[in-house]
């Protein structure tokens, strides 16, 4: 399965604008969706994997460590509300989600205050050193973690996810023969609510995205997804530096604006356009704000003057200072 989608993402990414996320031969679509389990080919798999990796339990117990090192090199919580960015890029095959995660923790760290209570999990072939994995059991450490520290009452997490996706199963986890996964909303939304996190920004770069906003909406929570629960987002490449979602919100709309709602709007605009003009069929991307996190928004997002925004002018939206 994985050689089939290599395949289509190389087809996608030549000559034409790139159609690499896709339902059709995702990675991470597990044999169960089969209807059985290969144990041989298992058996295979496991074979295969790299001496490094060979003992599950010390490679498990060395990740832990490893999200425990970068929690604790936070910062500590301020006198005010405090927020907090976990980043997370789910596909190791190519490094445009290593870059978004990378790119978010600075451009959302730097729009909330949280560069300094910041940590990223990436997965990437080429590198398994500089970050803890981007695995389930990792994600659920590192915010359990986080929970812990902040205070619940009155911070907040920005939760950045960028991946390939699926209608049916969530954000591929993948990182060479190590990770074969998915992470799904539900599997989301449980790993949040054991931390104890209230109020909670998620932000999906991925196709299909918006199958997770059912599942994490509430009147704490903001979400916002490249894309509807029915079509695919575009940009993922192997030779973008960003998808045509993050480059959009990350690059060309959050750092002109003091609010991300208003960030949100000018950059879907972006999308629209630009899927028009090459022929796609619009991604629809979606956001979802609660009542209360409107008002918490008032508390965490910069005003104009403060240092931490430059509002300038959005591409057709219209802006409105807190």
């Amino acid at each position: 399965m994985r050689a089939a989608w290599d395949a289509g993402r190389d087809r996608g990414a030549v000559g034409s604008p790139p159609r690499t996320r896709t339902d059709e031969g995702l990675p991470y679509r597990r044999a169960s969706a089969l209807g059985f389990v290969c144990l041989v080919g298992l058996a295979a798999a496991l074979a295969r994997v790299p001496p490094a990796f060979a003992t599950a339990g010390g490679v498990h117990r060395a990740q832990l460590r490893a999200v425990a090192t970068q929690i604790h090199r936070m910062s500590p919580p301020g006198p005010g509300p405090s927020v907090y960015f976990v980043g997370f890029a789910g596909y190791g095959e190519q490094r445009v989600f290593r870059r978004e995660a990378e790119l978010a923790r600075s451009v959302l760290g730097a729009h909330f205050g949280a560069r300094s209570r910041a940590v990223e999990l990436v997965n990437d072939i080429h590198d398994r050193r500089t970050y803890p994995l981007a695995t389930q059991s990792n994600l659920r450490e590192t915010l359990r973690l986080i929970g812990r520290r902040m205070n619940r009452e009155q911070d907040a997490l920005v939760l950045m996810l960028t991946s390939h996706g699926s209608p049916q199963e969530g954000l591929a986890l993948t990182n060479g023969r190590l990770i074969d996964d998915a992470l799904t909303p539900e599997a989301l939304r449980q790993a949040l609510d054991e931390a104890g996190i209230r109020w909670r920004i998620v932000v999906v770069s991925a196709c299909y995205a918006g199958i997770f906003i059912p599942a994490l909406k509430s009147s704490r929570t903001l979400v916002i997804t490249a894309a509807d629960a029915r079509h695919s987002s575009f940009g993922c490449a192997d030779d973008r530096d960003l998808t045509y979602f993050g480059e959009a919100l990350l690059e060309d709309t959050l750092p002109r604006t003091c609010s991300i709602e208003n960030a949100f709007a000018a950059a879907r605009r972006v999308i629209d356009r630009r899927e028009s003009a090459e022929g796609e069929i619009h991604s629809h991307p979606q956001i979802y704000v609660g009542e209360q996190m409107k008002r918490k928004l008032r508390q965490i997002e910069p005003a104009p003057g403060t240092g931490r925004c430059s509002p300038g002018k959005l591409a057709g939206a219209k802006e409105s200072h807190r």
